[in-house]
């Protein structure tokens, strides 16, 4: 879950709308003077399907790690220790860390729903179903963007995207159906808050990204997210007790694979490619923490899961942003959203 992703899939009816998300000034391939590449070059094939490995792998590692760890701990630091080397990295490279002060609120309302909400409950949501559940729960993101966007941005959803709506809300109910007890399903309840917190995030975010390089709003929004987790964090050190190799590694791999080097990565397909087909890459998440799941945690993946799969994916399909082609003054295209 980054933030850049969060400003990349955001789903707007409005074209306008889409392209002041991006035009990043961090994001090479956004900006129109510079035609983005027709073909996926090979090199950024290969780093988008790294990519989802990485955050496929997440969903079942964070319910490894959650299964002998304080949930609160665990999340808080995974996310701080990332959020100092992505700052160190960006001052590293000559950005300046310095937030403009009209920038601030944003950056804190997007870490406080992206890492502080979505990044506690996804993890808390996957004690009471399979990862690869979860992981389409908090997919479904988009979707919940969508509604927001209606009162929030006074956004006019076309035939296309209330379609892309009622196929998402059909994946949850199957979702609901195999995993609820007692006709309630905590997972679910608990992913869909985590998911509308991210889309939450992703509304408060809209602005800020015009302003702040991509490693730093990052950097930032992870830090001031992770903070009050870390602090909380200190009074369940009592229950940190001896924790087994996968566990551990588990953790790390959190914190170091899918939450920074994953980030970096996708940063960097930024620049070699639009960011709309980043985005869209990374709809195969899912996908991979499904399978992961099974090998990583021996959880099961059902017919139903298979659908409720395809419901939800045919769901982002209708509802992110499309990239057109268009040609600018010399004739050359060059790719908008």
């Amino acid at each position: 879950m980054a933030v850049l992703l969060i400003v990349d899939i955001v789903p707007h009816s409005s074209a306008s709308t889409i392209r002041s998300l991006m035009s990043e000034p961090t994001s090479p391939a956004t900006t129109p003077q510079q035609a983005a590449p027709t073909r996926l070059p090979a090199r950024a094939l290969l780093l988008l399907i790294m990519v989802v490995i990485l955050w496929g792998g997440s969903y079942p590692t964070m319910k490894a790690a959650a299964l002998e760890m304080p949930i609160i701990f665990f999340r808080g630091w995974a996310a701080f220790l990332p959020a100092v080397v992505m700052l160190t990295i960006a001052r590293a490279i000559g950005h300046s860390l310095r937030v403009p002060r009209q920038c601030w609120m944003g950056v804190a309302i997007s870490g406080f729903c992206t890492v502080t909400l979505t990044h506690t409950l996804t993890n808390v949501s996957t004690l009471y179903m399979a990862s690869g559940q979860t992981s389409l729960m908090l997919y479904t993101m988009p979707i919940w963007a969508a509604i927001i966007s209606i009162p929030v941005l006074g956004e006019r959803p076309t035939r296309l995207h209330w379609l892309g709506v009622a196929l998402g809300f059909g994946g949850i109910v199957l979702l609901w159906s195999q995993t609820a007890q007692d006709g309630v399903s905590f997972g679910v309840l608990i992913g869909v808050v985590s998911a509308i917190a991210w889309a939450c995030g992703t509304i408060a975010v809209k602005s800020v990204s015009r302003h702040l390089p991509a490693l730093v709003l990052t950097g930032w929004s992870f830090a001031i997210g992770a903070l009050p987790l870390c602090f909380y964090g200190f009074t369940e050190i009592d229950q940190l007790g001896p924790v087994s190799d996968r566990a551990l590694w588990s953790a790390l791999y959190i914190m170091f694979g899918a939450n920074f080097l994953g980030f970096l990565t996708f940063f960097y397909i930024i620049g070699m490619v639009p960011a709309v087909v980043a985005s869209l890459s990374v709809v195969a998440v899912p996908g991979v923490a499904f399978v992961l799941g099974v090998f990583i945690l021996d959880e099961i993946m059902t017919a139903m899961d298979g659908v409720a799969f395809a419901l939800i994916a045919g769901a982002l399909a209708t509802v992110l942003p499309k990239p057109s082609i268009k040609r600018n003054a010399s004739g050359k295209e060059r790719h908008e959203v």
